[in-house]
Formats: structure tokens, sequence, C-alpha cells
């Protein structure tokens, strides 16, 4: 339930990924990102499609590299009990961190437009750097799949 008194609707559905990088769950982005009550299942849906294709975007050079090294896919594993299962469940880990920031900064943008009320404003949804601190949750999660640090300098 939000802060509003409206029950949160968990929305069960999945949206299917390019083959390799897993499926998302509509309901896991809910329930792990704590979206406000007030967002229709529509826009949360497109909110995170949008955001899985510029994630699949900016990771298609560590895709092209993860296949060449012979993996088929980053489907979670039934049993992750090797180094290498470790390894892969962590860059699905890091992955969906990267989606699901990218698109509750998405949500949080267009929250406005979704519920007005002149007698208080919600910071904790509306504020600029609420937005501006998930798009940073979400490059960093990209910049680590990548092999790349916090900071990137280059020698001009």
């Amino acid at each position: 339930m939000s802060f509003s008194g409206k029950p949160t609707t968990f929305v069960e559905q999945t949206i299917e990924n390019d083959g390799f990088w897993p499926d998302l769950s509509v309901s896991e982005f809910q329930k792990g990102y704590r979206l406000p009550a007030e967002f229709l299942g529509d826009l949360l849906t497109d909110a995170l499609a949008i955001a899985m294709v510029e994630v699949n975007t900016d990771l298609a050079a560590v895709k092209a590299v993860l296949q060449d090294s012979g993996v088929l896919n980053l489907a979670p594993e039934a049993s992750v009990n090797t180094p290498a299962a470790w390894a892969y469940a962590h860059k699905v880990m890091l992955y969906k961190r990267a989606v699901y920031c990218r698109a509750k900064a998405s949500a949080l943008q267009q929250f406005a437009t979704v519920t007005r009320r002149e007698s208080a404003e919600n910071t904790g949804k509306e504020a600029p750097e609420r937005e501006d601190t998930f798009l940073a949750f979400s490059q960093s999660a990209v910049r680590t799949l990548q092999g790349r640090g916090r900071i990137t300098a280059a020698l001009l």
C-alpha cells in the first residue's frame, strides 16, 4: 500500500527479452523498487520495455564478448553452485538493476502527470534528484557489466 492509501496491484506480466538477457517481470520490478501504487500497469510495462531496449543497446558489446566465449544466454540457473554460475548470476543481478533503475527513473519523471494534489507535494516521488539517483544506479550497473569502473579517463 502506498502513502496515498491506495493498495498496490501487482502486475503479473513478463516482458520477453532478446533470448540472451533474462526476461523481466513487472511484479518483480514493482516489489523490488517500491513503485507508487498510483502508477498504472501500462505505464510500468512501457517504462520497463523501453529501459530494457536502452540497456540492451548499451550492453551490445558485452553480449558479443560473452557469446564469443561460448555463453548462450544469461537465463537464471536453477542452481548456482559453481564459480561460473555465480559469475553469471551476478551479471543477471547487475543487468536487472540497470534496467529496473533506468525504468524507475523514467517512471518517476512521469509521476507529476499521473497524480497531482495541491495540498501536498511528495518530494520522495517527484524530486529531480530521485531520477538522477536511479539513472546513476542504472549506469553504474551497466559500467560494471562492461568491465569498466566508476570513472573512465582518457589521455587526450
